[in-house]
């Protein structure tokens, strides 16, 4: 079943559950006034009740939850919050290959836990980006992410990996954060990538043939893949799941072939 802002994945008489695609802001903000995923759904089931249980980037593709009615938005809500009985996980392509950092310590053979607390980047000129913190930061908030290398590849003397990416907080840019401060930013990121600066060029559309080249891709390769769930009505055990997009397929492809 296909929607205006993507294909639907699950619904039921509380629930929807769209296919984002990459590009479409979720909710209104000073820069996306009207083309925003929450308008266009409403705008295409004008009357009904449709709210955003959570928030994934603009850039960022996959699965998104929205509730369809009052109760449903409440209990949803609260177990994001309180990340009852809830699992998400990501697909991200990265930079360099994360098992190599010294700092990690495995759990198994490709997986483990990245504990670093993140806080807002009041050094930066972009108000959105994070930064990890210090323990010691009045601001610091505890964030804590599990992360699997899936595939390693390598091309033109680059390594690339797969990344399975299990987030047991919800802090803003939690993965993209963590990763990079690994040393293996998500391919095509423009916040934490090899220049940050580029982030404010593709806002304005005014990215240069040399941002294109360094990034590789258009938009960062970070996909919401899983989510799974107690459903807030029924209690049943709810899993809603969304395949890597063409995009990124190819990409990793183009790579790993």
């Amino acid at each position: 079943m296909a929607s205006a802002v993507g294909r639907v994945l699950y619904e039921d008489d509380h629930i929807l559950a769209v296919d984002k695609p990459a590009g479409l802001p979720v909710h209104p903000t000073a820069r996306y006034h009207k083309n925003t995923l929450i308008k266009m759904v409403q705008a295409e089931r004008p009357g009904a009740f449709l709210h955003l249980a959570h928030r994934i980037d603009r850039e960022t593709s996959g699965v998104l939850l929205l509730a369809k009615t009052i109760e449903c938005d409440r209990a949803l809500k609260r177990q994001f919050e309180e990340r009852d009985d809830v699992k998400k996980r990501y697909v991200a392509l990265t930079w360099g290959n994360p098992l190599k950092n010294e700092r990690i310590s495995l759990q198994s053979t490709n997986t483990f836990r990245h504990r670093e607390p993140l806080e807002l980047d009041r050094a930066s000129r972009f108000k959105v980006k994070m930064r990890v913190a210090r323990d010691t930061s009045p601001t610091a908030l505890r964030a804590s992410t599990i992360f699997t290398v899936e595939a390693v590849a390598e091309k033109n003397d680059r390594v690339y990996a797969r990344v399975s990416c299990d987030l047991e907080t919800g802090r803003q840019h939690q993965i993209r954060v963590h990763l990079a401060s690994l040393g293996t930013p998500i391919v095509g990121d423009k916040l934490y990538g090899p220049d940050e600066s580029a982030f404010a060029r593709a806002a304005d559309g005014e990215l240069t043939e040399a941002d294109v080249a360094l990034l590789e891709i258009p938009r960062h390769a970070l996909h919401a893949a899983d989510i799974e769930l107690r459903h807030p009505i029924t209690g049943d055990p709810l899993s809603i799941t969304s395949p890597l997009p063409t995009d990124l397929a190819e990409f990793w492809n183009s790579i790993a072939s």
